[in-house]
């Protein structure tokens, strides 16, 4: 197998991959770096390096789930590559052209690219399938466990059978299905995610428990505003509110949606998982200007209070009361206010600001058991976020416990490997 990472290799967003099996070209994922607005991923090196001479030469394009970081550059594939299959799950396409259509109205940091009308169209020609069996291939999608409607994709020829995990998680999450780990094949290569390696998270159980009691303490006399990813983190998080409130173990205080937040879990309603029922209620327009201090919590996108987003406009209300809470369940970029906020200490505020770890990625031992499950022969490195140094002492690590049973891969952006 020959692999080539456009994007996302050795950093987290963009995510997007070609690989070719035998005369078989596939592209795994189309992505947006967040970090990166306004600009896609270097398809053009496809061509540069004569790997295809148009997108139409790609047998198959297959979307992993429908973050932007995996599926924002799909619309590309509308340069002369409208006839080739795009293969992902019903979720992912209806979750994920939401996302393409509403995220210019989420925050001011986002940069369209791409135009209503090539948004509808490439989505219109999705016929969305978990498996596609040709002559000579085979594609199939495994639950990972991620997020709703996320998958693992498995390529499987005469030859080779390559898995790629998209992004995983082996917890036992509320809103997404749990990898089916038990019967999947193990493959001659894994394409894993690393975005936690050389990260054990403190344990899922006993990280939701800490978050009931914090949440407890802050409705009994304030509001507790939780900056939240539209997609997935927000859901995860209403679900379990809704589960403690019912068991008692949280005291009953109204729930507010607001954001982008809305209308994604409104379609997981549509898909099966309901969000927002009579115990959890959607703001009012311009909530976060008529609202009082009396105990609420508020759930809203954006999850890293990008500039003017829903989750920005609550905070300057907020921060202004010690008795609340501006308390963060995602990952926050340096370059976000949601880090500023949690990470310097020269802003002027009253409130308490609180973190805790929901992350739908697999951490390093969740890791180490699909890879000591799998027992691949080689394992790709993707996803991933590692200082050099980090980097070498980790391939020390997996030399001592694997040997020479596996051989792995850390490779760069614009990197590629022949395996």
């Amino acid at each position: 197998m020959y692999f080539y990472g456009i994007s996302g290799s050795n950093k987290i967003g963009g995510s997007s991959y070609f690989i070719k099996m035998g005369d078989r070209k596939f592209l795994l994922d189309m992505g947006l770096d967040p970090n990166l607005p306004g600009v896609y991923p270097k398809y053009e090196n496809l061509y540069r390096k004569k790997l295809l001479t148009s997108m139409g030469d790609l047998d198959s394009v297959i979307i992993s789930h429908a973050h932007l970081d995996h599926i924002g550059s799909l619309p590309y594939i509308l340069k002369e590559g409208e006839k080739v299959p795009i293969i992902t799950s019903k979720a992912t396409k209806i979750l994920g052209k939401a996302l393409l259509l509403s995220a210019p109205k989420e925050s001011d940091d986002y940069i369209e690219i791409f135009k209503k009308d090539e948004v509808e169209k490439v989505f219109s020609l999705i016929n969305p399938r978990e498996n596609m069996v040709v002559q000579d291939y085979e594609i199939n999608l495994y639950d990972s466990g991620h997020i709703l409607g996320s998958k693992m994709v498995e390529i499987v020829t005469q030859d080779e059978r390559v898995l790629y995990t998209g992004d995983f998680s082996l917890k036992n999450m509320i809103t997404a299905k749990k990898m089916p780990l038990a019967s999947i094949k193990s493959p001659n290569i894994l394409l894993c995610e690393g975005t936690n390696l050389n990260k054990n998270m403190n344990s899922y159980i006993n990280e939701r428990l800490g978050f009931i009691r914090h949440a407890n303490k802050v409705v009994a006399n304030g509001v507790l505003l939780i900056p939240a990813f539209a997609l997935g983190r927000t859901q995860e998080v209403v679900c379990l509110l809704k589960n403690a409130m019912k068991s008692q173990l949280l005291k009953r205080v109204p729930i507010y949606v607001d954001g982008l937040s809305v209308e994604i879990s409104q379609l997981y309603s549509e898909l099966g998982i309901e969000v927002l029922d009579e115990d959890v209620k959607i703001a009012t327009n311009r909530f976060y200007e008529t609202m009082d201090d009396s105990p609420k919590i508020i759930v809203c996108s954006s999850g890293m209070l990008l500039k003017n987003s829903k989750s920005y406009l609550y905070a300057q209300k907020v921060l202004k009361n010690e008795n609340n809470s501006v308390t963060f369940v995602g990952y926050q970029d340096k370059r976000t206010p949601g880090f500023k906020l949690l990470y310097e200490k020269n802003f002027n505020f009253k409130a308490t600001i609180n973190r805790f770890s929901f992350s739908a990625h697999g951490d390093e031992k969740e890791i180490f058991q699909l890879i000591d499950r799998l027992k691949p022969k080689k394992v790709v490195f993707l996803h991933r976020n590692l200082k050099e140094q980090d980097e070498k002492e980790l391939e020390k690590r997996l030399t001592e416990i694997y040997g020479k049973n596996i051989q792995f891969y850390f490779p760069e952006d614009g990197e590629d490997l022949n395996l």
